[in-house]
């Protein structure tokens, strides 16, 4: 529930939390909460054990610990080695002070299954829920009429109709919808209590629309898609900026890790929740809209094998907005990590990174900044470090990035002057400080640092030339230094986290894999003021909206024509054209600004000029006045207009060949990582320096240590002496030695220039201070999932792996560079190509209110969203199109159970099956080669599906059964058989058990005393058989089904045959030839062949009936009768 830090009386010293663990027992529900103390390397398993302990449970039973981030909301059961403390620290600040059970964010301790599964005890509202919903579809209980979970079946369609609908299941706190198979969700901006693990059990292998609509569901149906058809899927989220687009990606990729893993946070899940806040600091910003935007685009692939396991995972990331860097609205923020790297780092850390506070850096401050929640950033901070240790990366790594992000805030600290003496056209460029820290941090040389920020080289066919920058060339070459850095960072962060995610199994063996990804993109932009920005990102969301025209409108209807059926064409917003003007060779927007980006002379007002001038008569592109600088576009969601300043500056963002070379000599092996094109190589260099300074370092102590021994032996020294392994950094007579000081053991690829030799000393005391604690728990100090080559190019073999950044980074000499809306094009490409191969499901999120308000509709605002994503179009095609589409072959082999046996593919057998179920003609129909249902109709032979499954399994159930038990009844005959067979010391002359007729008392039946005890059991079990014995009913045909031997009835006498017939009573068994089979109620199978009484002398008399019954011949039951 809470965690307070204790000091460090924890574990080999290391800080102790206190957990406040609840427990959720069916037994002990009213029982108080515990309180463990943990270390950040206290397993799961050793929390449950000290909970179990101090609660007095049962030890021998299974319990889990599970994560509860909202009350009765999500909740994520944590695996054995899972640590909790490292879970807390990614909880929010106020999570983290004492706080009542009812905000949230604690322990539950629960019961596990036998068989893994978790024991949920409160499923109360869910069950009541579930049980409601079936007395309305039963008909026993009305309908509320103003609320349909599906669109689709509202009486009468109208944007009023679906607007009313949405309001009023919104206040019910039904946010989610359905329109067909696509999920309508209106942001809430309030958490609820429907996304912990039990509701993914109950959507678990549900049809769409058989439970309440839900996030669910719907990865439910993509991961089950994907097992029975084995196609991969894909999930594209849409929306405003601020309608929950990321949070339904959390929940979707909550959910299709744990339908593997039996509600268990898998290895997959874990690293992706470290990644999350990883992530979100480094690509997310403050907008207008938005305290949390994503400003770039991502895309969740999780591979799975074809048994369903989830088996790892692909992180891509599309469209980072750079120039959000150097330039933000008012109002709005630069990205997270720089506040959070400034307000709360150490006063130790902002020495060594040489940082200021936030309003001292240009970047972060232009218009104004007020930051008003210090006090969460720096927590946010923590929770960042916390994040980027789950994800693997070491401490030092941590540095060299808090590094590179303060040098890229210095960047923007440089400033330029033009020189007023002489006839020199140069810029002074300073201040001294500023390049002084600049230098430092890159660790690049000053001079040339200087040099590569006001001149530029032009290489000739005879000669280079260089050329000094003017003031805005050299703004623009800072700047475009800085994005670069920047986006070079995020690219190796995202490589990072997908090697935490790749599964060491894929580098051994290659196995087939399916997969589903999730699409989280930013969505359509409309601000007060609009730039080069929000044109590319709303030319995005233009192209996502095509792509789901496509997939609703266009192909669907095109099918429909081409199987001939009958069909009336639906009208639809179609924006190809809009995508024409912005993106069309040769006249598009995008190819025109690239143009006017070229020329020396060209100006913002000379490329709207050349806008208007190609477009004036096209209908998506709108003139503003002579005046005003600015133009208008007709997107999809309405007009947008757009400021033309900068736009030619942002969209040449290009690091020169000059900047590039600098920091491709720097002396920092980590600026020379992010710069260098092929990760491979450069990792294969950075192991061949590591290994070369490693045998430096070792021959240098080998030399010194030489040294030490001779001094020693000179009886300058003790010759046990052992001076520590700092010395070789202490010397400064050697250039060897100076180098022993900068240099790094590159253990990974992610090396540290800060590891010198005393890392030594620190690894040796390690592992004498565990020496000293034998038995506890130590976390490892060098990781296990170091970087190699042979991983590295499997990451990269299995991603898009955006490396435009790189490709600007090493041009060829006379090509010039790509610019921004080239390199948009391009991912956006990439991202469009991904989908194209998966079957798409479609997420449409809704921003219910402007001001982020808890619970509140904006009915003109969702209106208005419905407007131009289309959604009354959508429905009107889903309500009357065919979402259920089959080619005969997929048909027959999914609904083979009801067709005839050896059935064709044919349209006949189809048809005749469709009208056999009585289906409504007006709900199907069947085209050329494929056959088309609505989803009712579908859902329907679903049912009758798995009715007709359920029957058959019941029926060899009920076979296998009846083998088992016709086993078990013939080993209990053959057991009382071989008990009422007399054996013993009867003599020659003994007589028979029960040789007179009727019931006798044990004693009386002439047993012979010498048979003793046993004796007197068995024919006491044998007169006065239990009533299992003989509780088998069997039916009269033949002895497979014989009925009787019941306990209250006769059994079937014991007779004895002869050759020529059944012996009468009394007769001797030797009347007749040799004594035949005995039979038991019949002949046939049941027939059992016995030793003839009369072998042993006693008489052939039958044995007496049960109760005293009447005997062969005089009512009981004969051998005719079974047979």
């Amino acid at each position: 529930m809470s965690v307070n830090e204790a000091g460090s009386s924890g574990r080999a010293g290391q800080a102790a939390y206190h957990l406040h663990i609840y427990p959720r027992l069916a037994t002990s529900e009213s029982r108080a909460s515990c309180r463990v103390t943990a270390t950040k390397d206290s397993t799961t398993s050793d929390v449950i054990q000290d909970a179990v302990a101090i609660l007095q449970l049962d030890g021998t039973k299974c319990y889990v610990l599970v994560e509860v981030k909202e009350t009765g909301g999500e909740e994520w059961v944590l695996d054995a080695n899972d640590s909790p403390v490292h879970r807390v620290l990614l909880w929010p600040r106020r999570a983290q002070d004492e706080h009542p059970q009812e905000d949230g964010y604690y322990f539950l301790l629960q019961e596990r299954n036998a068989d893994g599964t978790i024991k949920y005890v409160h499923m109360q509202l869910v069950a009541q829920a579930t049980a409601t919903r079936r007395l309305v579809e039963r008909g026993l209980l009305p309908r509320q009429q103003a609320d349909f979970d599906d669109l689709c079946n509202l009486p009468e369609l109208t944007e009023e109709n679906l607007l009313k609908n949405l309001r009023h299941r919104f206040l019910q706190q039904k946010i989610y919808t359905y329109a067909g198979s696509i999920l309508v969700a209106v942001n809430p901006f309030k958490f609820l209590p429907i996304y912990n693990p039990k509701y993914v059990k109950m959507y678990e292998n549900q049809q769409l629309g058989k439970l309440e609509p839900h996030v669910f569901a719907l990865a439910d149906v993509a991961y089950y898609a994907m097992l029975r058809k084995r196609v991969n899927q894909c999930i594209v989220i849409s929306g405003e900026s601020g309608s929950g687009k990321t949070q339904s990606t959390n929940f979707l990729i909550h959910c299709l890790t744990a339908l593997s893993q039996k509600g268990y946070a898998s290895g997959v899940e874990r690293t992706i929740l470290g990644a999350g806040p990883v992530l979100e600091a480094f690509g997310n910003a403050k907008t207008a809209h938005n305290n949390n935007s994503s400003r770039f685009g991502k895309f969740i692939q999780v591979n799975y094998l074809e048994s369903g396991i989830v088996r790892g995972a692909v992180v891509e990331k599309y469209l980072l907005e750079k120039s959000r860097l150097v330039s933000q609205e008012k109002d709005e923020r630069n990205y997270h990590v720089f506040y959070y790297l400034l307000l709360g780092v150490s006063e130790e850390e902002r020495q060594e990174f040489q940082l200021k506070q936030p309003e001292d850096y240009f970047y972060l401050n232009q218009h104004n900044l007020k930051i008003e929640d210090g006090e969460d950033l720096k927590h946010d901070f923590e929770r960042l470090k916390q994040a980027m240790e789950m994800v693997g990366f070491l401490p030092a790594t941590k540095k060299q990035i808090f590094s590179v992000l303060s040098a890229i805030l210095y960047l923007g600290n440089v400033t330029y002057k033009k020189r007023a003496t002489g006839r020199d056209e140069g810029l002074e460029v300073g201040p001294p400080e500023v390049l002084d820290t600049l230098s430092q941090l890159l660790k690049v040389k000053r001079e040339i640092l200087v040099e590569v920020l006001t001149k530029r080289k032009t290489v000739t066919a005879n000669d280079k030339l260089i050329l000094p920058y003017s003031l805005s060339e050299a703004i623009t070459a800072r700047d475009s230094m800085a994005k670069s850095l920047y986006s070079a960072l995020f690219d190796w962060i995202v490589l990072r986290i997908n090697h935490a995610l790749l599964n060491k199994k894929d580098m051994e063996e290659s196995v087939s894999c399916l997969s589903i990804g999730v699409l989280d993109i930013f969505g359509f932009e409309d601000f007060e003021r609009n730039s080069f920005e929000q044109f590319c990102i709303n030319y995005a969301n233009e192209q996502l909206q095509y792509y789901f025209n496509q997939h609703i409108f266009k192909l669907e209807q095109e099918e429909y024509q081409s199987e001939g059926i009958s069909w009336h064409n639906i009208d639809y917003t179609d924006n190809v054209g809009c995508i024409h003007l912005i993106s069309k060779k040769p006249t598009g927007l995008f190819y025109l600004l690239d143009e006017e980006s070229n020329f020396p002379h060209a100006t913002s007002q000379t490329l709207l000029a050349k806008f208007k001038q190609q477009h004036e008569d096209n209908r998506y592109f709108l003139g503003t006045p002579v005046m005003e600088p600015a133009f208008i576009i007709q997107h999809f969601a309405g007009k947008v207009k757009y400021q033309i300043k900068d736009f030619r500056e942002k969209n040449m963002d290009y690091m020169r060949p000059d900047i590039v070379a600098l920091l491709r000599g720097s002396d920092s092996s980590y600026v020379r990582e992010l710069i260098g094109m092929d990760p491979v190589a450069v990792f294969r260099w950075a192991v061949l320096r590591a290994a070369i300074r490693a045998m430096a370092v070792l021959r240098e102590a080998g030399r010194l240590r030489a040294e030490r021994a001779e001094k020693a032996a000179a009886g300058m020294g003790s010759p046990g002496t052992r001076g520590p392994l700092g010395e070789l950094q202490r010397g400064t007579s050697t250039p060897s030695e100076k180098l022993y000081r900068c240099s790094m053991l590159d253990f990974s690829f992610d090396g540290s220039e800060e590891f010198d030799i005393n890392a030594f000393e620190d690894i040796i005391a390690f592992y004498e201070s565990k020496k000293k604690s034998k038995g506890i728990k130590q976390k490892q100090l060098i990781p296990k999932n170091l970087l190699d080559s042979k991983s590295l190019k499997l990451i990269i073999s299995m991603t898009l792996h955006d490396r435009t950044t790189k490709s600007l980074l090493h041009l060829h000499k006379k090509k010039k560079p790509p610019s921004i809306s080239a390199q948009f094009q391009t991912s956006l490409n990439k991202l469009l190509e991904a989908l194209g191969k998966a079957e798409p499901f479609f997420i449409r999120c809704i921003r219910s209110n402007a001001e982020k308000k808890e619970l509140c509709f904006d009915d003109e605002l969702v209106l208005q969203q419905l407007r131009y994503t289309g959604m009354l179009e959508t429905v009107r095609i889903r309500r009357s199109g065919y979402s259920a589409k089959y080619t005969f072959q997929d048909f027959t082999e999914q609904f083979q159970v009801l067709l005839p046996k050896n059935a064709p593919p044919c349209r006949e057998v189809i048809s005749a099956l469709l009208e056999k179920m009585d289906v409504d003609k007006r709900n199907y129909q069947i085209g050329k080669t494929k056959v088309f249902l609505k989803e009712t109709e579908r859902q329907a032979l679903q049912e009758t599906l798995h009715r007709e499954v359920v029957r058959k399994i019941l029926l060899l159930q009920s076979w296998f059964r009846g083998i088992l038990e016709r086993r078990h009844f013939l080993q209990m005959r053959q057991a009382a058989i071989t008990i009422q067979v007399p054996r013993g010391p009867y003599g020659s002359q003994g007589r028979a058990l029960g040789a007179e007729p009727g019931r006798q008392p044990v004693g009386s039946t002439g047993v012979p005393e010498a048979l003793g005890g046993f004796g007197r059991w068995c024919a006491h079990l044998f007169l006065n058989p239990p009533p299992l014995l003989f509780s088998h009913q069997l039916q009269p045909d033949g002895g497979r089904k014989a009925e009787g031997w019941r306990g209250q009835g006769s059994p079937a006498s014991l007779e004895g045959r002869n050759g020529r017939g059944r012996a009468r009573p009394g007769s001797p068994a030797g009347a007749g030839a040799r004594a035949g089979p005995r039979t038991i109620g019949g002949q046939g199978a049941f027939s059992v062949r016995t030793r003839s009484m009369a072998k042993r002398g006693a008489p052939g008399r039958e044995l007496p009936t049960r109760d005293g019954g009447p005997q062969p011949g005089e009512g009981s039951p004969t051998p005719e009768k079974y047979n």
